[in-house]
């Protein structure tokens, strides 16, 4: 989840209902936890075994990590 900065309403309406979208707060530098579970669920969804994010275990789609038990759904 990314935070946001958001201005005031103004005249009843949001930025974004005005037009124009809320300027984030900061950009991510690097790898992001979002990033290595999408990649873990676009490597499980295309059939593929995955390194677990939370062991570096072996991972597949049916039975979740083989080492910690860990599961994405």
């Amino acid at each position: 989840m990314s935070a946001l900065a958001t201005e005031p309403k103004r005249n009843g309406l949001a930025a974004e209902e005005m037009g124009r979208s809320a300027a984030r707060l900061f950009e991510p530098s690097g790898w992001t936890l979002e990033d290595a579970v999408l990649g873990v669920w676009e490597d499980l969804t295309a059939g593929n075994p995955a390194e677990c994010p939370v062991c570096q275990g072996a991972m597949r789609i049916s039975s979740g990590c083989q080492d910690c038990g860990s599961e994405l759904s």
